[in-house]
Parts: structure tokens; C-alpha cells; sequence
């Protein structure tokens, strides 16, 4: 039994001690906030430019090219979006239908590989992760023979075809070792209930690997929107650009003489892709985060 004087001079030091070190922490909190706070504001210092002078008139700019100017010119955004509305809705429809024709395709493929034996599942299985090493631009000109064969040149299919086979392989290979990182009990109750590999795949896989799937949604679209080589090569019309080109039509607002309309214009452009991923980073960070490829 510890006596009372014992117990007394144990207590004091047990208190100083979890208040010391209640303080270490708080410091050292203060100090890395304070430097990824200063990061930060130098990551985003380039975006805030473009933002203060998407919003001032040529007048502005020469006076305080740095600071704020008042009134702001919300006038810049309405006249950059009637140049630029048509090539976001044509970034909009090729992202769509790619990703849609893309996971329709790599979904089934990477599922069957997962949870079913078949002969040769990992010679295909090493066959499609070569596929990786592979540079895009060393099949750019086999892509466009075989497009303009088909007849697909200045069509929406001669964007999505080619962008979603090129994702098809790493696509296959995240899903599919999502896809055999579950637990094989889900699926034998399933069948035991009497459910179709179909209904299995889309009331058990998928919902289990939805991080996974945003992730790749995310990166894919991303891909899609910064595209602009391929396009330039499918399309012979201009109009039909995606915005990534969109912005070379924003010259003619320097002869105007309104550059605040010019870089109002490349926030437009750019400002979907950050709505996109501002609603999708706890998903995309989820997806990063849950495992690593598995042979």
C-alpha cells in the first residue's frame, strides 16, 4: 500500500510533466502552421494575381498593377464567358462521354480479372500493366490513321474513343486491385441469395470502391480538360475546340484594349476544374490513400 506522503510528491510531478509537454506541442503546432501557412499563400499567390486582375479595367492595371482597384469590373467576366462559353461546353461533352465510355469499358474488364480464375488472367494481367511504359505520343499518329479511316475525324467519337482507350489501362489495373482487395464472403452470401455476377458488381464492388472510382474520374477528366494536342489533329473547325484552345480566341480582347476581359477568361477556364476537385478532394484523397498495387 503506497503511503499518503508517497502518493503526494508523485502527483505534482506527473501534473508538471503532461504540462510541459502540453506546450511543446502547442509551439511546434504554431511553428508548422506558420510555414505551411506561408506556402500556402506562395502556392496560391499566382492564382490571387490572376483573380485581382481579371477584375480591373487597362486604366487600373497602370495605376496599381499589385493592389485591389475599386469599382471591380464584374463586366470583364460577362464579356470573357461569350467567347468562352462554347469551348467549355465542348470540354464538357468530351470529359462526359469519355469517362463514361472509358469506365464501361475498363469496369467489367478489371472485375472479371479480380474475382474470377481463367486461363492466361496474368499474362493479360502483365500484358496490360506494359502497356504503361508506353509514351502516348509514340501512338499519336497510328491513333489519327486509324480515326480517319474509321471516318471519326470532326466528330465527338474521335475524341472519345482514342482519350478512353488510352486510359483503359491504368484504369484496369487500380480497379482490378480494389476490386481483389475484398473480402470474398460478400460475394459468396451474394450468390448463396441468389444474386447475378451483374448485381454482385454493382450492389458489392462498386459501391465498396467508390473513393477509388472518383479518384480515377478525377484524374481522368483532368487529362481531358488539359488536353490539346489531339484535338487540334481531330478537329478542322476551330468552334469545336475544348477550352484548353478556347483561350488562344481571348486575343483578340488585347486589340480591345481590355486585358482585365483576357485573364477573366482564363479563370473561366480553369475555375471548373478547381469546383471539380473542391467538391471531390476528401474522395480523391481517400482514393490515393487506400492501397498500393498488388500483383
Amino acid at each position: 500500500m503506497t503511503s499518503p506522503r508517497l502518493s503526494e510528491t508523485m502527483e505534482p510531478k506527473s501534473t508538471i510533466y503532461q504540462v510541459h509537454n502540453r506546450k511543446f506541442r502547442i509551439s511546434s503546432d504554431w511553428t508548422i502552421s506558420a510555414a505551411l501557412g506561408v506556402l500556402g499563400f506562395l502556392t496560391f499567390l499566382p492564382l490571387i494575381i490572376l483573380l485581382e486582375l481579371s477584375l480591373k479595367s487597362q486604366q487600373q492595371m497602370a495605376d496599381a498593377p499589385w493592389l485591389p482597384s475599386y469599382p471591380f469590373r464584374l463586366v470583364n467576366y460577362a464579356k470573357a464567358f461569350r467567347i468562352m462559353g462554347p469551348y467549355i461546353i465542348n470540354s464538357v461533352v468530351f470529359a462526359l462521354g469519355t469517362v463514361t465510355i472509358s469506365f464501361a469499358c475498363s469496369t467489367p474488364t478489371a472485375y472479371s480479372m479480380a474475382r474470377y480464375s481463367f486461363p492466361g488472367r496474368r499474362f493479360f494481367y502483365l500484358a496490360i500493366l506494359a502497356l504503361l511504359m508506353i509514351p502516348g505520343v509514340l501512338t499519336l499518329i497510328t491513333r489519327f490513321v486509324i480515326v480517319v479511316n474509321l471516318g471519326l475525324n470532326n466528330t465527338n467519337f474521335g475524341i472519345w474513343l482514342p482519350l478512353a482507350a488510352s486510359a483503359q489501362a491504368f484504369q484496369i489495373i487500380v480497379l482490378r486491385t480494389s476490386f481483389a482487395s475484398l473480402p470474398e464472403e460478400l460475394f459468396e452470401a451474394a450468390r448463396l441469395d441468389g444474386a447475378s455476377e451483374k448485381a454482385m458488381l454493382l450492389n458489392i464492388a462498386l459501391p465498396l470502391a467508390k473513393p477509388i472510382m472518383l479518384t480515377l474520374i478525377l484524374l481522368q477528366i483532368h487529362e481531358i480538360w488539359n488536353t490539346y494536342i489531339w484535338p487540334i489533329m481531330i478537329f478542322s473547325r476551330p468552334e469545336r475546340y475544348p477550352a484548353i484552345l478556347g483561350v488562344l480566341s481571348l486575343g483578340q480582347l488585347i486589340t480591345e484594349r481590355d486585358p482585365g476581359a483576357e485573364y477573366a477568361g482564363y479563370v473561366i477556364a480553369g475555375l471548373p476544374m478547381l469546383l471539380l476537385f473542391s467538391l471531390g478532394s476528401r474522395s480523391f484523397i481517400r482514393g490515393l490513400t487506400s492501397g498500393a498495387v498488388k500483383m
